[in-house]
């Protein structure tokens, strides 16, 4: 055999070779995909969990593995298989018509229908059925579930007639192609710009009219003007979660620049100027003037600060800030008339301090209060509002003005401030929470519950960027901690 034949030979080998090992790689990369397809093209969230990594991060011993998947599988058996691929990220969705829904890989339909049959014995769940190609079996009596060979999908919770219709819903979904799924909309491939243990895309539309109120002048309501990300990575004692606002509408930007505008970076100046313990100390950094204009944007702030400029000259204070302000309370209690979902913050608890630009305010202060509330002059730059019970202190030491039920200038300083200085400096705003002083349900119950965790930092560094990191006890593996390992 010549040279040339022999040269052709081992080409056409090399080509059949590589076409092979591409045709497996996609055969392999559809078949471990392929459950994708039946996520809903119009759900209003989708999230992406790996429940792989996440066991991983809580360095899960053999027996932990099993007595976990035994606890939250609800079966009897410690080395029970459940039939679900759980190498493969399981994914949630929530559906346009108000349910919510999880799809997950089947690695075993034989063990995942014993699993069914163990839940149904333990009056967990109904008889496994036969309909349409699919196994079907209702967890709870509120979550119907279908599965085959290849996935499992749940949705829920529906009773009645509603479950008989969620049926069809299902069944559809289970069936679709790649075209008719979520897999090409803005809302799965928002899911795959980020690679943590858990991500998920969220249309304004799912969330209720409060919270898109709480957006204010954004008007984030619709997918069009953009969507919310959310990751959550845990990391040996912190548990950290990011909430974002992608965009690319115009309106959208300008509005989330206008609060950068108003909240510029944190320079850090005022962390030694707070009590050593304390239950919630926040911080931004604005230009008086401009905070002014927002407040007074609000009526009922609008009225607020009418009726305190009677006794003092308010205006002036804010517009002579510059720079860091800073607000503390030392204690907090709920309020028992709001079934504790409120907060009731003594004032003889709370202080403000910030940074000024100048005390020029000061000149007219020994003309201000009135016939009913006296402002009496403790030297010239420190003043005391004679009011029951808490009589208010307000004055300025080295251009920084304070405001609170105690004389002077609070130079305590905070350990956990210092610690936390680089995170602080440069966000444009930055809050803590001390957890085991705050009697606020959720907040008690959690401390109650998980008495390691210990703290809840939030941090923007850009509007539209947050950051809330859950804090445990040094040494402590959070995730365990949640997991009640």
């Amino acid at each position: 055999m010549d040279k040339k034949k022999i040269l052709l030979l081992t080409s056409i080998a090399i080509i059949i070779t590589l076409v092979i090992i591409a045709v497996t790689f996609f055969a392999l990369h559809k078949s471990n995909n392929a459950y994708l397809k039946a996520l809903p093209k119009d759900a209003l969230a989708l999230a992406r969990l790996d429940a792989k990594s996440l066991l991983t991060e809580a360095e899960l011993t053999k027996e932990e593995m099993a007595e976990l998947l035994q606890r939250y599988s609800l079966s009897s058996e410690k080395s029970a298989a459940i039939g679900l691929d759980l190498s493969l990220p399981i994914y949630g969705f929530a559906a346009n018509d108000g349910n919510f829904g999880f799809l997950a890989a089947v690695s075993d339909a034989d063990d995942l229908t014993a699993w069914c049959e163990s839940l149904a014995a333990q009056g967990h769940a109904s008889e496994v059925t036969r309909q349409r190609g699919y196994s079907w079996v209702v967890v709870e009596q509120r979550w119907l579930m279908a599965f085959d060979d290849k996935k499992a999908m749940m949705m829920g919770p529906a009773v009645g007639g509603a479950q008989d219709r969620q049926r069809a819903v299902i069944a559809q979904l289970m069936q679709q192609s790649d075209d008719e799924s979520a897999l090409q909309t803005d809302l799965y491939q928002l899911l795959g710009t980020k690679d943590e243990p858990l991500v998920a895309a969220v249309r304004p539309e799912l969330l209720p009219e409060n919270v898109l109120g709480a957006l204010g002048s954004l008007r984030l309501r619709s997918s069009k003007q953009g969507l919310f990300r959310l990751t959550m990575n845990p990391d040996d004692d912190e548990l950290e979660v990011d909430i974002d606002i992608i965009s690319n509408d115009e309106d959208v930007l300008a509005e989330l620049n206008k609060v950068n505008t108003l909240m510029r970076p944190i320079a850090g100046h005022l962390t030694n100027n707070a009590h050593a313990d304390n239950a919630i100390w926040l911080a931004i950094n604005t230009k008086g003037e401009e905070l002014l204009k927002l407040l007074r944007s609000d009526a009922g702030i609008r009225t607020t600060l009418l009726t305190l400029n009677l006794v003092l000259d308010v205006d002036r204070m804010i517009e002579a800030i510059d720079g860091d302000v800073a607000l503390e309370f030392t204690s907090a209690k709920a309020t028992p008339e709001s079934g504790n979902i409120n907060f009731n913050f003594d004032f003889k608890n709370a202080s403000l301090t910030a940074q000024v630009a100048n005390t020029d305010f000061l000149s007219g202060a020994s003309k201000w209060g009135n016939r009913i509330i006296n402002v009496t002059a403790l030297s010239s730059t420190d003043y005391v509002v004679n009011i029951e019970p808490t009589p208010i202190h307000f004055g300025v030491k080295d251009k920084i003005f304070y405001v609170g039920s105690e004389p002077g200038l609070i130079t305590e300083g905070n350990a956990y401030l210092r610690e936390q200085r680089s995170d602080i400096l440069g966000a444009r705003f930055y809050a803590t929470m001390n957890l085991s002083s705050i009697p606020l349900e959720p907040v008690s119950i959690l401390s109650k519950i998980y008495p390691d965790l210990n703290r809840l930092d939030v941090k923007m560094n850009d509007a539209g960027e947050f950051t809330f990191t859950l804090k445990a006890s040094d040494g402590t593996n959070i995730l365990r901690t949640l997991l009640n390992l």
